[in-house]
């Protein structure tokens, strides 16, 4: 990845403008997880068939997902741009996160490419939709792919936004492959919207095969499997 913003083209009905994008704008508002996505890292973290004990939160935003997991006595790395580290949120995690000794440790983007940790479980919670370059979704794929260890896990968690994403395509108001959210914002963000086979798709392009699928009323979850 290059970095967290981009000067891209968009359109604006039948107006073309340009517009900077700051993907670090779509981390969560909250900051703890939600009860959706903690009964889904709940059912995957204690399960003892799949053998998880070291996690990587690629994107992990600011923090919010990664003291849950520390608390289920995992190791976690969290990646993300150190754009996010100021945010008093993420600060106030960072501190807990600290907390547990030897567990935890955080890179951005560059240094996690070069870091030769291997992993038992990738999340992409909210992070794949949010990269405006098609490309680099699927470098980010390749590369988690990379990072894991044989026959281990991703967690795919998107949002279901195809409402919000009907009513932008519908204005025009699109961008590379997606749609660009933040009216009369100096920074926009970007949300490309994925169906579950469109997940597959992308993932198998990656070298991952599904492996299980959990019900959450507002999010798409999927588990795939290093091939």
């Amino acid at each position: 990845m290059t970095g967290p913003i981009y000067r891209l083209k968009a359109h604006d009905g039948n107006a073309e403008r340009e517009i900077i994008i700051d993907v670090t704008r779509s981390a969560s508002t909250f900051s703890t997880p939600g009860e959706g996505l903690k009964t889904v890292l709940g059912s995957i973290l204690r399960n003892p068939s799949l053998g998880i004990e070291d996690v990587v939160d690629f994107g992990a935003g600011k923090l919010k997902n990664v003291p849950f997991i520390l608390e289920m006595g995992k190791n976690v790395c969290a990646v993300e741009f150190e754009r996010l580290s100021f945010n008093p949120v993420t600060q106030s995690n960072y501190d807990l996160c600290g907390s547990y000794d030897g567990h935890f440790r955080r890179l951005s983007p560059d240094l996690f490419a070069e870091d030769v940790q291997r992993f038992d479980l990738a999340l992409l919670i909210n992070v794949i939709p949010t990269m405006p370059i098609r490309a680099e979704r699927d470098s980010a794929l390749k590369l988690i792919h990379d990072k894991l260890r044989d026959g281990k896990y991703a967690l795919w968690f998107s949002l279901k936004g195809d409402d919000l994403y009907k009513s932008r395509m519908e204005a025009g108001k699109t961008c590379s492959d997606g749609i660009w959210l933040g009216e009369n914002r100096n920074f926009q963000t970007f949300y490309k919207n994925y169906q579950p086979e469109e997940v597959i798709a992308l993932m198998h392009s990656a070298g991952f095969v599904p492996f299980d699928r959990f019900h959450v009323e507002t999010n798409h979850s999927l588990l795939f499997r290093k091939g």
